[in-house]
């Protein structure tokens, strides 16, 4: 968790499948869908979706990216009447809601955006739903306002994994990567570009109590570098069987199940999933321009509706705004006399340095870093030692 933002050892129970090496190679045959196809199937299961309940409003979950944008636009094309909602969750009035709002007027649907002052507030309580030491839970929010509209919710969830969205992620690996590198080289330069889940002295974080050895992350992420796919196809395999399973669709669906939502993520259909996996890295990602989602861009072309900003930041937020703003209190107040130093499961000494490194620095992953403790914190003491409860306050 405190490595790769994920624990790949649980037993999670995910509404899409796990995807081997094996797999991919059989959907290789030569010819692959195009984005025709893709669109075609898109529809059908939109359609699926809407017939089943016939609801009057639904509501999705908008940013600037391409893929809520495609959503957006394939509803609306389905039906021209159908009330939408249209709901983003932002940390400050400058950021991409404006461009998502623009998005919405176009397609004739309202918008609603959330703003979170402080997303530290509700930590207790948010991990008390998914009781998992994760501090990065803004879908809450939006999840939590469309309830008061629909209990249909669409998201674009899985572009990014099954269509090639993390460019930049992409550059860095074939910049680090020689076609002579063996998987554990490979799984090295997968990690470089993950560094915002690590720090440097990642071994040092933990206390006497917990053994820490880079062997064994390179042993959960062997599977997917240790094969004959093209290097790209491996870091999407790695991509789509990590954060995917074991973070963002298992969270967002214990956020769904507590509010009685439906979610209806119609790129994570297991139709697409399956056709994404015969279509080449190199339709999917174009390494001279450093775009990807190259079908689903073509979608929207032919759909008129491209979107007005390629500047997603996915519901993120300022780090080092926030950390002096209220993290940086909020943090020390809380882990100053910490359960986790006292249980020799985290160092404090660790700690210490952080907090003087931010403070000399201003390192991002550093912040990020004392943030994961803090939702540690707040686990352990819920779920392990029973020292606080979800009422408790930050």
């Amino acid at each position: 968790m405190l490595t790769l933002r994920y624990d790949p050892t649980l037993e999670v129970t995910s509404s899409i499948p796990k995807i081997g090496s094996e797999q991919i190679k059989i959907k290789r045959n030569g010819t692959y869908p195009s984005s025709k196809h893709i669109e075609k199937e898109l529809r059908n299961i939109i359609n699926t979706a809407i017939s089943k309940d016939s609801p009057n409003t639904v509501c999705l979950a908008l940013s600037t990216g391409i893929d809520s944008n495609l959503m957006l636009s394939l509803l609306r094309d389905e039906y021209p009447n159908l009330d939408i909602k249209c709901i983003s969750v932002g940390f400050d009035e400058a950021d991409e809601a404006v461009y998502a709002k623009k998005i919405a007027e176009r397609k004739d649907t309202d918008f609603y955006n959330v703003t979170v002052d402080n997303p530290l507030k509700d930590l207790p309580f948010l991990i008390s739903i998914v009781k998992e030491p994760r501090w990065n839970l803004y879908q809450y929010y939006f999840i939590e306002k469309s309830k008061k509209f629909s209990n249909v919710l669409f998201t674009g969830d899985g572009g990014d994994e099954l269509f090639g969205g993390y460019t930049f992620r992409y550059a860095k690996f074939l910049r680090l990567f020689d076609g002579s590198d063996d998987w554990k080289q490979r799984v090295g330069h997968y990690l470089e570009c993950h560094e915002r889940d690590w720090v440097p002295d990642q071994e040092k974080i933990f206390g006497e109590n917990i053994k820490f050895d880079w062997s064994t992350i390179y042993s959960l992420l062997r599977a997917y570098f240790d094969n004959d796919l093209d290097a790209l196809d491996q870091v999407l395999l790695a991509d789509y069987n990590g954060k995917l399973i074991y973070d963002f669709v298992p969270t967002n669906d214990k956020f769904f199940s507590y509010f009685g939502i439906m979610g209806i993520s119609p790129i994570l259909d297991k139709k697409i999933i399956e056709m994404s996996l015969g279509i080449p890295p190199s339709v999917k990602f174009n390494k001279e321009s450093n775009m990807g989602k190259i079908p689903l861009r073509e979608i929207l072309s032919r759909l008129d509706s491209k979107n007005i900003s390629d500047t997603k930041i996915g519901f993120g937020m300022d780090l080092k705004t926030f950390w002096t703003s209220s993290a940086k209190e909020i943090v020390i107040s809380t882990l100053s006399n910490a359960s986790v130093f006292r249980d020799k499961i985290i160092s404090r000494d660790f700690y210490n340095r952080s907090i003087k490194r931010i403070e000399e620095t201003g390192d991002l992953r550093y912040i990020s870093k004392m943030l994961q403790l803090l939702s540690l914190e707040i686990w352990y003491k819920m779920f392990i030692t029973f020292e606080s409860s979800p009422k408790s306050s930050l």
